[in-house]
């Protein structure tokens, strides 16, 4: 299930005519689903994920794929790789512009977005521009900076995630670990490791609401339905 949201577009205005207008918003999308589906025969192997069920946002858009870091008038224009960019308009030229000030003042720091221009068409940004007040400065940069369309995972209060992963088996014995994350995925908020004695395949496992049906298992992989998620 998927819910797409357009994140509101935006005008950042120094005074006067010094503006940037988005043309193509970021799409804020909510994911909810489970993977693998319910009775569907699965397999594994040892340190993978065997259950997964989650619900997140993610936004989608443009992101750079590495740094800059230049001096732009009085100040400088710093973005990390990674950071998303949005199709615009600066000065009345179709641009890229940052999402979060990228323009730093020397005085009181991030103060303005930072618009790139692929004026080459070669999928590689080749100058950049920022208007601290009223004027736009712009430059070229000596190594162009590429950049992609991409997925990034928005934490939020409601995000969650549950998954269970194999571990092995050792003495007849079928070991997994279950993650929680909430909030941001970055690192579980809780972990614990099970264990489950099996002396023939095939054998059902439970593990809270979710129960596991395991036809095969050793230290290579593991063969399994799930038949209840979380």
């Amino acid at each position: 299930m998927k819910n797409t949201i357009p994140i509101l577009a935006f005008t950042v205005a120094a005074t006067g005519c010094a503006s940037v207008s988005v043309t193509q918003p970021s799409q804020l999308t909510e994911k909810v689903g489970q993977l693998p589906e319910l009775n569907a025969p699965a397999t594994v192997t040892v340190g993978s994920t065997m259950f997964s069920q989650y619900r997140y946002w993610s936004k989608t858009g443009y992101r750079l794929l590495a740094p800059v870091s230049v001096g732009l008038a009085l100040g400088s224009i710093r973005t990390d790789a990674g950071d998303f960019v949005v199709p615009a308009t600066a000065e009345g030229t179709p641009a890229y512009c940052t999402e979060k000030p990228a323009y730093v003042d020397p005085m009181v720091g991030p103060l303005k977005t930072a618009c790139f221009l692929d004026k080459a068409g070669s999928g590689a940004f080749d100058m950049v521009k920022a208007a601290p007040g009223l004027v736009w400065f712009e430059k070229k940069l000596e190594t162009p900076i590429r950049y992609e369309q991409g997925e990034l995972q928005v934490p939020r209060p409601d995000s969650k995630k549950f998954e269970l992963l194999y571990q092995g088996v050792s003495a007849k014995t079928v070991r997994l670990s279950y993650r929680e994350y909430m909030n941001d995925f970055a690192r579980p908020a809780f972990f614990q490791d099970v264990s489950y004695e099996i002396s023939e395949f095939p054998a059902e496992v439970t593990f809270r609401t979710v129960r596991i049906s395991v036809l095969s298992a050793d230290n290579s992989g593991i063969r399994y339905k799930v038949l209840s998620g979380f």
